[in-house]
């Protein structure tokens, strides 16, 4: 009996002691949800605080719109010399990389083609009667060479036959007749077509094409570029740019100012010798003053400046920009209490690299703007 009062009592402790234990967590569980309740309560309203607002100053300077512009060197002259005009015959000798005026081009069957500067092409042979702009070309040569000639000008007569004879005769030049054949005298003196070739500016630079020996005339692919150079700007923009200014580079560090030209067809690279695709939808134009010696080290690309703001003009971030819902813009001032700051309104003259140019009433330098989040 005594027993069984004990295990009555213990079995009584038991459950009171898994009461309590619960309750001590349940109790423990509510203090934590309430901190982790009071927390989240905090970083709300933490969350909720206002943002603090990003001030920078209007300033003095000018605000300039550029776009960028292709830079390319070019040749001043490009002659194509039709195959045809070397007539028949085999390729004995091979042009050298340059050739200047007066120069030999490349031999066919052991004759010389002769490259005379000038720039109408050459189109036919010459010989005593001939009269037009080609013959007062091959006169210039001739004076240049130190001949003297009494004929008018572009007029193929004795004196243009004689000086041709004297020219053969120094350079140890088969003298020949307008056909090609060996001239019985100095009056038959003439220059066929496939013994010159007229190009408008030399030195010239010889293609890789223009010739092997062995190779039959009517095959030749050549073409002279002039050793003389100019420099093009190639733009996407609709915009014409001619006139305006902008500054090239090369690759040493130095600047050159140049002035936009007049539109130009597209132009041949000499630097990579490709052609510009015939596609070509850009807008091309010219540029004049460029020194020779920096030809060949200019930067690809350069900035040209299409508008420009004063330089004193009065200037703020694009960010610092705000409009009204019918379109009026206004530069916002910050309070010195915990207002929204003061709305003065502006007129934007010109937005380009981040800056706008502004003028409006009460706006100075150095005053304070909130920037747009």
């Amino acid at each position: 009996m005594g027993d069984m009062k004990r295990r009555a009592r213990a079995s009584v402790l038991i459950t009171v002691a898994s009461v309590v234990t619960a309750l001590v967590i349940a109790v423990a569980s509510v203090g934590v949800l309430v901190v982790i309740g009071v927390g989240n309560f905090q970083v709300t309203q933490a969350t909720d605080e206002a943002p603090v607002d990003v001030v920078a100053s209007v300033d003095t300077g000018s605000v300039q719109k550029a776009l960028s512009v292709d830079v390319h060197t070019r040749p001043l002259s490009t002659l194509e010399v039709p195959a045809a005009q070397f007539g028949v015959g085999i390729v004995t000798g091979v042009a050298p990389a340059t050739v200047d005026d007066g120069g030999v081009l490349l031999s066919v069957s052991e004759q010389p083609v002769i490259v005379i500067q000038g720039a109408l092409p050459a189109y036919r042979s010459l010989a005593q009667g001939a009269e037009g702009g080609d013959v007062a070309q091959l006169q210039e040569y001739l004076r240049r060479t130190g001949l003297t000639i009494d004929d008018k000008a572009g007029v193929f007569g004795p004196s243009t036959a004689g000086a041709l004879f004297e020219h053969y005769k120094s350079r140890n030049f088969a003298v020949v007749t307008a056909d090609g054949a060996r001239a019985e005298n100095w009056r038959d003196t003439g220059l066929p077509l496939s013994r010159y070739v007229f190009a408008a500016s030399t030195p010239v630079i010889v293609g890789s094409d223009c010739g092997r020996v062995g190779q039959t005339a009517d095959s030749l692919k050549c073409v002279l570029n002039s050793q003389s150079t100019a420099v093009a700007v190639a733009s996407d923009a609709e915009q014409d740019l001619t006139g305006l200014a902008l500054t090239l580079s090369t690759s040493s560090g130095a600047e050159i100012p140049a002035t936009i030209g007049d539109p130009t067809t597209p132009i041949l690279d000499v630097s990579d010798e490709e052609e510009t695709d015939a596609s070509d939808s850009r807008r091309w134009y010219v540029l004049d003053g460029i020194p020779a010696e920096a030809q060949q080290d200019l930067r690809e690309t350069a900035e040209v400046i299409v508008e420009s703001s004063p330089e004193d003009a009065l200037r703020v971030p694009s960010t610092a920009i705000r409009e009204t819902a019918d379109g009026a813009t206004f530069i916002r001032e910050p309070s010195s209490g915990s207002g929204k700051g003061r709305d003065r309104p502006v007129e934007v003259t010109l937005c380009a690299g981040g800056y706008c140019a502004v003028t409006g009433e009460g706006i100075v330098d150095g005053m304070k703007v909130i920037l747009l989040g």
